[in-house]
């Protein structure tokens, strides 16, 4: 990917399994859910790399188009 990725595991809200930020940077962070099991937090993580490597946060794709493309 070519990115400065750091991913960082936090309690978050049940919902909420991962989140990702760009940074102005060009890096990434990435926040898995503390709360979820190891094996749910490993696809979470996939999902958020999945968004990163197909530059979701620099197109004008809608929301839902983005999420069925990370899987």
């Amino acid at each position: 990917m070519g990115n400065n990725i750091f991913v960082r595991s936090i309690p978050l809200p049940e919902a909420v399994k991962a989140v990702v930020l760009p940074n102005d940077d060009g890096t990434f962070d990435i926040y898995i859910n503390s709360n979820l099991p190891e094996e749910v937090q490993q696809k979470a993580l996939v999902h958020e790399l999945e968004h990163i490597r197909r530059n979701h946060f620099y197109n004008d794709d809608p929301v839902w188009l983005n999420e069925q493309e990370a899987g």
